[in-house]
């Protein structure tokens, strides 16, 4: 487990987290917020923004650990490289393990 304490699910502390932990994923935090507050709208509802703070919060949770998000990052290229049906489907297990582990950190 990370030293670093876990990103608070404010849009504030959300957005300074995905801004240390993985900057590049900015501007994609920015138009999924921009899609989820629509939806809200529309929906008159508060679960698209609700799925948006678990979807970064569990980002956040991943990329805060630098050993969790290399592994993480390994095995997406497994799945990716689609050469292998069976080592694929480990890999997706092993994903499913880690997002599990990431949304039960940010509900703790």
């Amino acid at each position: 487990m990370s030293a670093q304490p876990a990103a608070s699910l404010t849009l504030q502390g959300l957005r300074a987290a995905v801004t240390r932990f993985t900057p590049s994923r900015l501007d994609e935090f920015n138009d999924h917020l921009a899609h989820a507050a629509t939806q809200a709208q529309e929906l008159d509802s508060t679960m698209p923004l609700r799925s948006f703070t678990e979807y970064w919060g569990i980002v956040v949770a991943i990329e805060r650990n630098p050993v969790r998000a290399a592994r993480f990052h390994e095995l997406e290229s497994v799945v990716d490289a689609g050469l292998d049906a069976d080592a694929a489907r480990a890999a997706i297990t092993e994903i499913g393990a880690l997002v599990d582990a990431a949304r039960a950190e940010i509900h703790a």
